[in-house]
């Protein structure tokens, strides 16, 4: 499955580029980058990558997945992080496509939207995703998709600083700079760090767990 895994991220790959080339050529483009239809491709692509390359089955298939991710414990802890991972991912994509009223490149006729869930997260709907692609590796336990997350949190990290840097920063100058200021790429800190905390406390227990 790591054949198929890094095809995935190729794939991702390829749509990072994708993206950031268009993003450079906005106006040269803008039929494709404004077509509904084209960005719903283009977005259902990213979500197809960005998911399946973290619940596919890990090598040997899911019973040889390691001892101490089947502990009762584990599961639940697992499946309680994961959950709420997912669910959180859902809510913040639909708040964000609430106020941003665009999909994929579309540029909002709102202009720059830095109210709502855009005025703690730079980037909800690619913080959502991430949410989401790590909630599925946990919910499933998969040890495989959990050493690809980060792989797939780089790919967002660079896709978000191109559109940044080629697009947003272009069309929206000081004040874009000045909302960087102020508002996190992925939210804030502290959450990403009580999240980091609860990983790391799962992991803990698991280890704890496998040596007793």
């Amino acid at each position: 499955m790591w054949i198929v895994r890094f095809i995935l991220l190729g794939v991702l790959g390829v749509l990072v580029w994708l993206d950031s080339f268009l993003l450079r050529r906005r106006r040269q483009y803008s039929g494709l980058v404004e077509n509904r239809i084209f960005n719903v491709g283009i977005v259902i692509t990213h979500l197809a990558a960005s998911y399946l390359v973290v619940i596919l089955p890990p090598s040997g298939g899911w019973a040889a997945r390691p001892a101490w991710m089947q502990h009762p414990n584990v599961c639940v802890a697992f499946a309680t992080v994961g959950s709420a991972l997912v669910c959180a991912g859902i809510v913040l994509k639909l708040l964000a496509l609430k106020y941003r009223r665009a999909i994929g490149l579309q540029g909002s006729q709102a202009g720059l939207v830095t109210s709502g869930v855009y005025r703690y997260f730079r980037h909800p709907i690619c913080t959502g995703v991430l949410w989401i692609a790590l909630g599925l590796a946990l919910l499933t336990r998969n040890p495989d998709g959990l050493l690809v997350f980060p792989a797939v949190f780089v790919a967002y990290l660079v896709q978000v600083s191109f559109e940044e840097k080629d697009d947003l920063g272009v069309r929206f100058g000081e004040q874009y700079r000045a909302y960087k200021r102020v508002t996190k790429m992925f939210g804030p800190v502290w959450l990403w760090s009580l999240l980091l905390a609860i990983l790391l406390l799962i992991f803990g227990i698991a280890r704890t767990v496998a040596i007793s």
